[in-house]
């Protein structure tokens, strides 16, 4: 898991929006909601519940309740983005805010969900894919550690997703 999907998303497609404001490519906008990715994971972030399990490899172990808390943290994502897109974009398919907000939530979809999950890491390139996201991870977990350190990972979010929804909707 990593930060929740509905920050992924917001970041990925205000990044997206703003590089391609900045550049006028707008070719750019999945790679950079993809970058914004890594650099989110690399900040401390409330990405799980609170008792989440690991195995012995530190793989996440997939029980019922963060299933349930991905599922609705994806369709949170989802309808929140659906309502932007539309709003502001006129539900256009080549929108940067599109493809940056797919970019921000790709990784995640790609390394961690449970069904496709193995199946993904086999294809070349993809089991060093799967060790940067955790290495990513790793830099800040072992320093603030959650569920112990909820509240920062909760700030961290808030503080990072509030002004993109400034940005966006202004």
């Amino acid at each position: 898991m990593s930060m929740i999907a509905t920050s992924h998303v917001i970041i990925g497609g205000t990044a997206a929006v703003a590089v391609t404001a900045l550049t006028h490519n707008p070719a750019a906008a999945l790679a950079v909601g993809i970058l914004s990715h890594f650099l989110c994971d690399s900040l401390p972030h409330l990405d799980a519940p609170a008792n989440v399990k690991f195995r012995a490899d530190g793989e996440v172990i997939w029980d019922r309740t963060l299933y349930i808390f991905a599922i609705t943290d994806s369709l949170a994502a989802m309808i929140i983005i659906l309502a932007i897109w539309i709003a502001k974009y006129n539900f256009a398919f080549f929108t940067p805010f599109a493809w940056g907000a797919l970019g921000g939530y790709l990784p995640d979809l790609l390394d961690n969900f449970p069904i496709w999950r193995d199946q993904i890491h086999s294809f070349p390139g993809f089991r060093a894919f799967h060790k940067f996201h955790i290495w990513i991870h790793d830099n800040w977990r072992f320093k603030y550690p959650m569920p112990q350190y909820w509240k920062l990972g909760t700030l961290t979010q808030i503080v990072t997703v509030l002004p993109c929804l400034y940005y966006l909707l202004k």
